[in-house]
């Protein structure tokens, strides 16, 4: 994740925070949500699953 003055997260890194705080509807699908939301490509909104897995794990 971007650390730093004047540096703005990527839509990616958002994606992540928003996914590891329990913000999606857990009753959709996560991916087609992180697309919407965040206008994602598949790729990216899989990224941002990843990394939402590593800060949850984090904070165990």
């Amino acid at each position: 994740m971007s650390a730093g003055p004047g540096n703005t997260q990527s839509p990616v890194d958002l994606a992540a925070s928003w996914l590891a705080t329990g913000s999606a509807d857990r009753k959709k699908a996560i991916i087609p949500q992180l697309q919407e939301r965040f206008s994602l490509p598949l790729k990216d909104a899989v990224e941002a699953c990843r990394q939402a897995a590593l800060i949850r794990a984090r904070a165990h």
